[in-house]
């Protein structure tokens, strides 16, 4: 469904209120870049100004995208409770609701459930998976 003008604004404002108008308006007014469409809001002069300067400008879908980097995180509890089929039949936009990724995930292929994982732990996994790929294949 296409947003614009006037139902543009009240979407803004229900993620503003969702996530809280302090950090919507910190988030909105950084310089950043559309996480969909990758067009530079903010630039140089940070805000709501477009890489061509004009003013006041800012990607609708990139408030979306910011949605996710702001709200709270999943709780680590919710990975212990959910299977992975059942994360499965979780529609896109209710996933999107339940919280940002906070911690590193393992999905062991012989359990049911993902893992929560130390930052240093997914890294090293990362890092092996990386040096025992063929460079032909990267």
């Amino acid at each position: 469904m296409a947003v614009s003008g006037f139902s543009s604004i009240k979407s803004s404002f229900q993620i503003a209120r969702t996530v809280g108008y302090r950090n919507f308006f910190r988030s909105i007014r950084s310089s950043n870049t559309c996480k969909t469409c990758a067009l530079g809001m903010g630039g140089q002069l940070g805000g709501m100004t477009n890489e061509a300067g004009s003013s006041p400008e800012i990607c609708k879908k990139s408030i979306q995208a910011q949605l996710t980097d702001i709200q709270r995180p999943i709780p680590e509890e919710m990975f212990q409770v959910t299977t992975i089929e059942q994360f499965k039949s979780i529609p896109p936009r209710e996933l999107v609701r339940l919280g940002r990724l906070n911690t590193p995930l393992i999905n062991s292929h012989d359990k049911q459930y993902y893992e929560p994982v130390s930052w240093k732990e997914a890294l090293e996994k990362i890092t092996g998976t990386l040096k025992r790929t063929d460079p032909n294949r990267t």
